[in-house]
This record gives structure tokens, sequence and C-alpha cells, in this order.
């Protein structure tokens, strides 16, 4: 039977159709479902308060500090000191501030409670949920948090140690234990930051020392004057507070497994304004008499809420570490 033209254009046409449907890919044939989502747009960065020079303004109020002057169980601090550990405390050393399973391991409680202790149940369990990250985010920033100890320097720090239980002299009683200024690596807090356009103070509640960090463009000065805290000047890169220290006086401490740094101590530090309750820290520490490069640590300064203001520090008033390491003063 003879098919009409009509029919056969249009099962040609079909047979095209099905054909071409066969070789368009899946996503030509997708409806249209209006214009594509725009990405989120990136939050914004912060933007501080500024001084009339245009500086930022360190946010006001009191803070807290954690991830410095702590090492972790797999330092080489930690190693090849047990037993016997210098620091762990003794007939002849009973109130030793160490009171750590192993006194050179050191764990930072800023890392575990200090933070954690006044907050409700549920905040408190999500801050140890991230505390691991922070952990990683924080402390020395080192592969395997192993300093770069030049070997005659670390025998030294080793020999040291040794001595300090039972103390053989007052050089050898741990820092706290004898109320000792902390200089920049002990103590958590609480601070405060008091600024103008010149400088940045540093109040510290704990044995309430302060520090001063000139902005003004002064130069250190010269190699011959030392000081406990060393001296310190700054300036802004964009949010970030950069400090340069020098002039130490050779009795500084990191912690209790780094009893003293050398006066050939430098230190740069970066204050990060974050946000209104947050300053990121970093610190670079080089001295060449102790280590074979620099190292660096990093923390965090956080917004203390419910510590309005810096309260009294009383440490050597009525303490009686020295007297149970020494034995009572001499009569006259």
């Amino acid at each position: 039977m003879k098919v009409p033209s009509f029919m056969a254009t249009s099962r040609v046409a079909v047979i095209a159709g099905l054909w071409l449907a066969a070789l368009t890919p899946a996503y030509a044939q997708t409806p249209a479902r209006g214009p594509a989502a725009a990405p989120p747009a990136p939050k914004a960065a912060y933007s501080p308060v500024r001084l009339p020079d245009g500086q930022p303004e360190i946010p006001h109020g009191i803070w807290n500090r954690r991830g410095v002057g702590g090492l972790d169980n797999g330092a080489l601090e930690a190693q090849d000191h047990r037993p016997p550990n210098p620091l762990d405390p003794t007939p002849a050393n009973p109130l030793s501030v160490s009171s750590r399973d192993d006194g050179l391991n050191n764990v930072d409680r800023g890392f575990l409670d200090q933070f954690s202790e006044r907050l409700p149940k549920a905040q408190e369990q999500a801050q140890r949920q991230r505390q691991p990250r922070e952990r990683r985010a924080m402390g020395i920033a080192e592969p395997g948090r192993i300093l770069p100890w030049k070997p005659e320097a670390d025998a030294a720090r080793r020999a040291f140690l040794l001595k300090t239980n039972p103390a053989q002299g007052l050089k050898y009683i741990e820092m706290d234990a004898r109320c000792a200024m902390p200089a920049l690596f002990f103590a958590n807090g609480p601070f405060q930051f008091l600024q103008t356009d010149k400088q940045v103070t540093i109040l510290s509640e704990y044995q309430h020392f302060t520090r001063t960090i000139n902005l003004d463009g002064r130069p250190h000065p010269s190699k011959n004057i030392k000081l406990f805290l060393g001296d310190s000047v700054g300036h802004w890169e964009g949010n970030t507070l950069v400090v340069d220290t020098t002039n130490f006086n050779g009795v500084t401490a990191y912690s209790r497994e780094i009893p003293y740094l050398t006066d050939a101590l430098h230190t740069v530090e970066r204050f990060t304004i974050v946000d209104a309750k947050t300053i990121n820290y970093e610190i670079m520490v080089d001295d060449p008499n102790q280590f074979t490069r620099p190292w660096k640590v990093s923390g965090q300064y956080n917004h203390a809420e419910d510590l309005p203001e810096l309260l009294e520090y009383a440490c050597a008033e009525g303490s009686q570490t020295l007297r149970n390491i020494f034995g009572d003063l001499p009569s006259k």
C-alpha cells in the first residue's frame, strides 16, 4: 500500500527527533529552573574602632590568654626525665607547685578547664568538643612540638632542672612558687590593654606587672641596657599590632621545662584583632644561644565577659613555700 507523502515525512521527522534526543547531553534536556543561586558573599573583615590618628583600637575590657606556655606529651622536653623527675614533689620539696603525674608534662590548664569552669553545661560541652582542634592551632608551632635545641644548651638546661628538686638555691625554685615575675610567657591573665596613639600598655593581674609597647617609631636602646621584660617597639599592619622586643636580661623563662632564656633573646609578636571578643596571638622566639633557629608559638586572647576589672593579687603574702623548702629563718 502506498503511504501518503505527508505520513512518510512525519515518520522521518519522528525518527530524526528520537535519534537527536539520544545524542543530546542530559544536561541539555533538563528544563530551566531560573538563574543559578549566587554564591554566599564573603564575610566582611572586622573593622575595629579607630583612634583619631587612624590606628585600630584594641577592644576595651579584661582578657584571658591561652595557648602559650604549655608543652605536649610528645615534646622532647617531656622525654628522658622519668624516673626520677626533678620537678615532682618529694619529702624534701613537699610544696612543689607541680601536681602532675609527670612534672615535665606541663598540661596547659587554659585548654582544659580555665575557660569552661563557669560556662553553662551545654556551652562547656561544646567548647570541650572544639578543644582538640583549638589545641592543634595553638601552642608551640613545631613538628611534633619538638624544639630546635642546641645540644650543649639542652644539656645545661637538664642539669639545671636536676638541681630544682630538692632546690639547691633560690634560683632553682620554680618561678611561680617564689612569686617571680612571669615575663612574656608565664601567666594566662587576666590582662588589660591601655592604648594611646604613642603606646600600648599591658596590665597583668598576676604579679601586677606592667608592660609598655612604644608606637612612636623610636629605636631599641643600646645593647648594654638589659630589662626583664625587654624593650618593645610596635607598629600596626592592618588590624595586627606587630611588636619587636629585644634587650632582655637573661632571666626570662618560657616554662618550667625551659627555666631560662638568655640575654640574646629576641621576640616578634603579632596581636591580630579578629573581632570585639577575640585577638589572635603569635610570638616568634629567637635565642641563638639556645636554639639552632627561631620557633613560634600561637595562642589567643579571649574577652572575659564576667571580669569587670583586674583584682588584687597576693602571692608572697602568707606563702609557706620557701619555708617548707629551706626551713625556718635563722634566729638572731
